[in-house]
């Protein structure tokens, strides 16, 4: 189906991520349960929680066989008309501010790991997307769509900034299966079915990134956390592309992500000076972990708390991380527990911690997509930069966990 004329504002709040594990607390409420399963037409939880599935072409491919976009209106213009949706102009994307926390702990079975997680903000939308692309690893994500808006006006980019934000007028609401499709290219934190979350945090808005090596790929924030859980099953498979990548910040706003695999391999990728760095840890926050930056930004608060935890109980079942993560909460819209081995993803809304909704991950079991890594993308790589970087991500150890 084609729209015509179709304007985007992709509002992308770079929430505050954090991954979190915790003890169990004495007093802790056993929470209710509830099993749920998307379909390809969004189904409502509540009235700030909805769920989708998504199946086929989602535009990854042809996205990574032109090399990429270096900013958000012409990713996002590619990829729609790669799906079949044309003319798609004004598109915006506004890092406002993502304050979250993520992180990583040994399940209390000693078969593998949970990824934990609080998207905290003041206010928004969740949307659960579930991923099954032609060509790639099927993945939970989550969105928040109020990051999305759309208009059908002709309007300039400064006369919808003067309309939709300073005068705060209402939004158009939009069509749910233009939301589905854009929800693919806005996930703040994610699971694939090899085991492998991602979680994106905000940093210090010093300056912005903007890499421009010309042997490299293209990709923005968020669109970057759709290509790893589309194609990546390893923390190893992901530095790897990222050494080989140019990030672009959307508005110039600085992130690093936490990314963990199946294996109980976790890392952070931050750029510095804008050379990327890999340094192992299993907690980020809101503040630099890399030698040299270590405890510039904020959020060291959250941190400590995690590694308290973290130390009190060292394995944790999804009780446990649920706990921690309501520990460690503000103004939370969701906290998830990732399941890497079970490959569940258990989610908690506006700080009801009594209340969980659960999904699990169907993976076919003919998938053959173990062998299609993002590393194996045809496209030139300068071998001294991804060695320099490979070499620095070796060398970097965490700060304080």
């Amino acid at each position: 189906m084609q729209f015509k004329n179709l304007q985007i504002i992709l509002t992308f709040v770079t929430c505050f991520a954090l991954v979190l594990s915790s003890p169990i607390n004495d007093n802790a409420v056993k929470a209710t349960i509830k099993q749920i399963d998307p379909t390809e037409k969004i189904n409502i939880i509540d009235d700030k929680f909805k769920i989708v599935e998504y199946s086929g072409n989602d535009g990854v491919d042809a996205l990574l066989k032109v090399g990429g976009f270096g900013n958000d209106l012409d990713l996002l213009n590619y990829v729609m008309n790669d799906i079949g949706y044309t003319n798609i102009t004004n598109a915006f994307i506004n890092n406002n501010g993502m304050a979250c926390t993520a992180f990583q702990t040994p399940n209390d079975k000693g078969d593998g790991y949970i990824f934990g997680r609080n998207f905290d903000w003041y206010e928004g939308h969740a949307l659960i997307l579930v991923n099954h692309p032609d060509n790639g690893y099927s993945s939970i994500s989550t969105v928040n769509t109020d990051y999305i808006n759309w208009f059908v006006y002709d309007l300039t980019f400064e006369e919808l900034v003067e309309k939709y934000f300073y005068n705060k007028e209402e939004l158009k609401s939009i069509p749910d299966d233009v939301l589905r499709v854009l929800s693919l290219y806005a996930p703040l934190d994610g699971l694939n079915e090899k085991g492998l979350s991602i979680s994106v945090n905000m940093l210090p808005f010093d300056n912005g990134l903007n890499q421009n090596n010309t042997d490299f790929r293209h990709l923005t924030t968020l669109s970057t956390v759709r290509v790893l859980l589309d194609k990546v099953a390893t923390v190893e498979e992901a530095v790897q592309f990222l050494q080989e990548t140019n990030i672009h910040a959307s508005l110039d706003v600085l992130i690093h992500y936490l990314i963990a695999d199946a294996s109980g391999k976790s890392v952070s990728i931050e750029y510095i000076n804008g050379e990327i760095v890999a340094t192992e840890t299993k907690i980020i926050t809101n503040f630099y972990v890399a030698e040299g930056m270590e405890k510039y930004g904020f959020g060291l608060e959250r941190y400590d708390i995690v590694e308290k935890k973290m130390a009190e109980n060292p394995v944790m079942n999804v009780d446990d991380v649920r706990d921690t993560l309501k520990a460690a909460s503000d103004d939370t819209l969701w906290s998830v527990a990732y399941d890497q081995v079970n490959l569940e993803a258990t989610y908690y809304m506006n700080k009801n911690y009594e209340e969980g909704y659960k999904i699990k991950l169907k993976v076919k079991s003919d998938d053959d997509s173990d062998d299609e890594t993002l590393v194996n993308v045809d496209i030139p790589v300068e071998e001294d930069s991804a060695d320099d970087s490979s070499d620095d991500s070796s060398d970097e150890e965490t700060q304080e966990e």
